[in-house]
């Protein structure tokens, strides 16, 4: 009787929610996510910002272990305003436009660029050198970090945390995001990613990272990635000083018109757009020659050894080239890095190769042209500048330049392939 009695009252608590405490319908995963989209829009609808980024990577595999650092700035202004810069093992570089003008420099080489912006900017990417790669990667910062939650379905809330940034303690909400939580999981890429979120301003401070990259297609030992990217300093919607967006080039850098292509321009050493080095040749009897004393024609200037292979088989390339040239005024000149200078003039004779050659016995010229590999070949203009510096024979680019010196030298560009013969099918 008595539990007959209970029952009406236990239905009514039940139905009323009374009976049992109902569940949080948010959670720590959907709580996690919410604050990743809600940080990405902070990002991606700020029209003014100023990030300052060091990233270091480990990479460990059963043959290899290696640390990277890339430390990056990016900033944007409305009005075409940016400023991009990035350092790396492979360099330093910098992008950076008022508005009105686009600088580049790059380290390496000591050299800037200066062109107006024009309305055409902004279609197709152009290339970038190796030095280079930081600073593009700086342009895509903000990008990236407004796309933070795009791809996931989840992440996890972790418990709060304080970290220290520049020696300074930040409290921070911590989120976990893993393979597992993305939309699309790539089983060649599992990682567990650990944000660190300022919770004063809602911005990224910290990212640790743990991946193991394998190989998409074949075998291959996975490597393990570990990579931590502290952001030392963001600002949002900030007044930027005009300073952020001017370039003032260091004492001993030079403008030049353009960046040689990266195809051209070796391991950085491309002296593409500058003067050609006041080379003193030298012949294999020890008469010396002033470059300067060809200056008036066109002229492929190439590095060779004899034991070298890939410049013994470039010459027969670049006899054809100079036997098309010669007569339309483009000299031929070239200087051997052979021990012994009767080796590469008695090569020269042997072949009939009959251009001026000369002997680089102590490593002078290679000292003012900068090491690099060899074959290396250069087109250096009537007036003395290097037009062309690529390391390797490539006759298609090579040609190509040869035609752009002018009308006189249009026959020399890359001849068309021939059409394969037709073959009659049964």
């Amino acid at each position: 009787m008595r539990r007959a009695a209970l029952l009406p009252a236990f239905l009514f608590l039940l139905c009323a929610g009374l009976a049992f405490p109902r569940q949080n319908p948010k959670t720590e995963s959907s709580r996690g996510l919410e604050l990743l989209t809600r940080v990405a829009r902070h990002y991606a609808n700020a029209s003014s910002y100023r990030i300052e980024v060091t990233e270091e990577r480990t990479i460990d595999s059963a043959y290899l272990r290696q640390w990277t650092r890339k430390e990056m700035i990016a900033a944007e202004a409305p009005g075409g305003r940016f400023h991009f810069e990035g350092r790396s093992g492979f360099g330093s570089a910098i992008k950076v436009s008022d508005g009105k003008t686009v600088w580049k420099y790059r380290a390496d080489r000591l050299r800037y660029t200066a062109r107006q912006v024009s309305t055409s900017d902004g279609g197709k990417p152009e290339p970038i050198a190796m030095s280079e790669t930081a600073a593009s990667d700086a342009g895509r910062l903000r990008e990236d970090l407004a796309k933070l939650a795009d791809s996931l379905k989840s992440a996890a809330l972790l418990p709060d945390a304080t970290v220290r940034i520049d020696g300074v303690p930040v409290a921070c909400e911590v989120v976990r995001v893993a393979s597992s939580d993305e939309m699309r999981i790539r089983p060649y890429y599992p990682f567990v990613r650990t944000i660190w979120i300022d919770k004063k301003h809602e911005t990224i401070v910290k990212i640790v990272e743990h991946a193991q990259v394998t190989a998409i297609n074949g075998p291959r030992e996975p490597e393990q990635q570990d990579t931590t990217t502290v952001y030392s300093k963001t600002v949002l919607e900030g007044p930027l000083p005009d300073s952020e967006f001017i370039f003032d080039p260091p004492r001993n850098a030079h403008r030049i018109a353009n960046f040689p292509d990266p195809m051209d321009d070796g391991f950085g050493n491309s002296l593409a757009g500058d003067p050609v080095p006041p080379l003193k040749l030298r012949a294999a009897d020890g008469t010396e020659t002033p470059i300067e004393s060809f200056r008036g024609k066109p002229m492929i200037l190439d590095f060779w050894a004899t034991w070298c292979a890939p410049c013994v088989a470039a010459m027969p390339r670049l006899a054809g080239i100079y036997n098309e040239g010669k007569d339309k005024g483009l000299l031929l000149v070239s200087v051997d890095r052979d021990e012994d200078a009767s080796k590469a003039t008695d090569f020269l004779a042997r072949k009939g190769y009959n251009w001026p050659n000369f002997h680089d016995g102590d490593g002078e010229i290679e000292k003012l042209m900068g090491s690099g590999a060899i074959p290396r070949t250069l087109i250096v203009d009537a007036q003395g500048a290097v037009v062309y510096d690529g390391s390797g024979m490539d006759e298609n680019r090579l040609r190509t330049h040869l035609a752009q010196l002018g009308p006189q030298f249009a026959d020399l560009a890359p001849k068309p392939p021939k059409p394969a013969p037709c073959v009659a099918t049964k």
